[in-house]
This record gives C-alpha cells, sequence and structure tokens, in this order.
C-alpha cells in the first residue's frame, strides 16, 4: 500500500466513525505504527482536513470539512483531470482560465506519485470546432453565467434558425455545452414558455437588475418535469 492510499483509508476510518478513535485503534487497522499515524494525521490536517484530537484521547473528524485532494482516488483524479482539460479547451476565456487554476492548485496538494500520474495523464481533448454557422466568441458565456448564478432577467436580441429576428426577455437557468455549440435554457418572456436558444445567435445581450420571481432550481425541476428528464 503506498501512502497515499494509506492516507486514503485513514479518512475513511475517520469519517465513518462518529466518536473519537485512538492513534492505537487506528494503527492496529492500518497494519501500521502509532507513530505513523500521528504523522499522518499531521499531514492530513495540513492538507486541510478538519481532524481534531490529541494523542491518548482520539480523533474525529468534522462534518462538512474540505476534502483535500488525498480523497480522490487514481481514477477519480482520471475524471478530473480529463474534466478540467475539456473546460480548459471547450469553454470562454473566463472558465478555460479557473479550469487551469483548480486544476493547479490540485496538483500542488497532491503527493509526489499522484501529482506525478497527473502530470503524465493521457486521456486527451481536441481542440474545439468553431461554429458551423457564425464565427462568434464563446466569451457571451461569461455574462450568461454571470446571470444563472444571480438569477438576473436577461434580454437580448435572437436569430432563429431559419433566419427571423426577435427581441427575447428570458429567465435563465441552465447552459448545455455541446460540441460546436452551447445552448441556453431560461424561461422566455416574450413566449411564455421554456425556451432553448443557442448561444452563437444571441445579440446585444443586457443584463438587467432585476431577479426573476423563481429560483434556478425551482426552474430547472419544471423544466426537467417538462421534458422528462431524470436528475
Amino acid at each position: 500500500m503506498t501512502r497515499s492510499q494509506r492516507l486514503l483509508e485513514l479518512l475513511d476510518l475517520l469519517r465513518q466513525s462518529r466518536r473519537p478513535v485512538t492513534a492505537k485503534q487506528l494503527a492496529e487497522r492500518l497494519g501500521i505504527s502509532v507513530r505513523s499515524v500521528y504523522r499522518d494525521i499531521l499531514t492530513l490536517q495540513e492538507q486541510g482536513a478538519q481532524i481534531e484530537g490529541e494523542a491518548g484521547v482520539g480523533y474525529v473528524m468534522q462534518d462538512g470539512f474540505w476534502m483535500p485532494p488525498l480523497m480522490f482516488s487514481e481514477q477519480e483524479l482520471e475524471a478530473i483531470v480529463l474534466g478540467m482539460r475539456w473546460a480548459s479547451k471547450q469553454t470562454d476565456s473566463e472558465m478555460q482560465s479557473h479550469a487551469v487554476s483548480a486544476l493547479a492548485k490540485i496538483r500542488n496538494a497532491l503527493p509526489d506519485d499522484l501529482d506525478d500520474k497527473v502530470l503524465h495523464n493521457t486521456l486527451l481533448v481536441p481542440p474545439p470546432q468553431k461554429s458551423k454557422t457564425e464565427n462568434v466568441s464563446k466569451d457571451i458565456l461569461i455574462p450568461l453565467r454571470q446571470a444563472i448564478r444571480e438569477e438576473k432577467i436577461v434580454q437580448f436580441d435572437y436569430k432563429s434558425l431559419d433566419g427571423k429576428a426577435s427581441s427575447r426577455t428570458v429567465w435563465p437557468f441552465a447552459l448545455g455545452y455541446f460540441e460546436s455549440v452551447s445552448v441556453l435554457v431560461g424561461w422566455c418572456e416574450t413566449r411564455n414558455a421554456n425556451r432553448h436558444f443557442r448561444t452563437d445567435r444571441i445579440g446585444n445581450l443586457t443584463l438587467l437588475e432585476e431577479r426573476y420571481p423563481k429560483s434556478k432550481r425551482v426552474l430547472a425541476a419544471e423544466w426537467k418535469k417538462e421534458n422528462r428528464i431524470s436528475s
């Protein structure tokens, strides 16, 4: 067992127990010395795990603590790296920057053996494809995500697939990322119904200060029910 695996098992043991567990009990479960348990506890605390207790008394882990990257298995890290690489290439400039930053933070907290596997991960993402209809910047997704986060109403001009232009007032609550296009999902006041809008056909976008009357969670739930989409 590598040290990373041992730390992961130690976290699992602490998370499963609601009462303090002594270093001796942990050592017996892991097949290591009590001194090694003390060192591992200190390492986990330095990584951000909220483990309370002391030698001779026992240790307990608080609920809702920030999970350090050591909590991830090698397969979970592969999924994270693949997702971060996709976001760093296929989305807008803001999301790309955050994806690169997030992956750097994860790598910085990983032990050397896991960081080496992340560094040499060979699950690759292809370069982005341009829209087949218009060469429009993906940075329009930045204010749309802001509107969704803040549950703000937006107004924009929209050109349908058949070329018809219209002005819309929308309560945005979701964004769908597809291979060559992104789609905004929202309640359209103009049509009095949920609608889907290709973001490369949106123009003159304005974020209003007004919040829409329902939460995005409720709107999304209604949309899923309407479209028979399971959560």
